[in-house]
């Protein structure tokens, strides 16, 4: 199996030969997190002016907030899951021996990731709380189980099948048994050569902008959604490579 760095560095190539990627961090990714945050941030500011919108004060507009609220999180759930299936249906060329050489349009990606969706976001419920049972025993049940289901979503959008329930959880942890520490080893070490320079990243930018302004934080929040998005894209292309290193050692599986 190759290194976390070996993995990161086709993970890299890959994203270069495939321009749709960033098509997909910013529009799927980013800007619905960033319009929230900004506005978020709109509102935050008006309130603390005090100033009354159409005749109101906004904090006695908590209710009807609260109304909104529910629909903007599933909005917004809905949208980084069409992200983060869009990334997986572009990155399964990783697992096909002319991975990178071909393209594919923005639209098409969408329409062929629609129908993964609700699956990927059932499934992934199932997943966490599943995961959260194991760990109210024991860390490390939770933590074992968080990594022997990791691959369930590139499984399912692979296949081409749109699976409810435990089968590619199951799948998954077939796929992972005996090779476990060493996919967990991994998964810890391209999590920190990839998410340690982004939270840096975001810390520079929040105090940095705020040194100059403090008006200046929304702004800073916004750009911070904008590399997170990005970074969490490549983290997504980097676990798929991953799994292809982990079918290698497991073909009949």
């Amino acid at each position: 199996m190759k290194s976390s760095l070996e993995i990161i560095g086709v993970a890299w190539s890959f994203y270069k030969k495939q321009p749709v990627l960033n098509q997909i961090a910013f529009w799927l990714l980013f800007v619905p997190v960033g319009i929230l945050d900004a506005l978020s941030g709109m509102i935050d500011t008006v309130a603390a002016q005090n100033f009354p919108i159409d005749g109101r004060d906004i904090q006695s507009m908590t209710s009807m907030e609260f109304a909104i609220t529910i629909p903007i999180i599933i909005g917004l759930t809905y949208f980084m899951a069409w992200g983060h299936v869009c990334t997986l249906t572009v990155s399964k060329k990783l697992l096909s021996s002319s991975a990178g050489r071909t393209r594919t349009s923005f639209k098409a990606v969408r329409d062929q990731s629609k129908k993964f969706i609700i699956p990927v976001i059932l499934v992934g419920i199932l997943r966490g709380v599943t995961t959260l049972l194991w760990s109210l025993l024991l860390i490390v049940p939770g933590v074992i189980y968080s990594i022997r289901t990791i691959f369930f979503d590139i499984i399912m959008i692979e296949e081409g099948k749109v699976i409810y329930g435990r089968e590619t959880l199951a799948k998954s942890t077939d796929l992972v048994k005996g090779h476990g520490w060493d996919i967990f080893w991994r998964i810890l070490l391209i999590s920190a050569c990839i998410f340690t320079p982004a939270m840096l990243i975001d810390m520079s930018l929040q105090h940095g902008l705020t040194a100059i302004d403090y008006r200046l934080g929304e702004l800073a929040t916004v750009l911070s959604d904008a590399v997170d998005a990005y970074t969490g894209m490549f983290f997504v292309i980097c676990n798929v490579a991953l799994y292809a290193e982990v079918k290698k050692l497991s073909p009949t599986k």
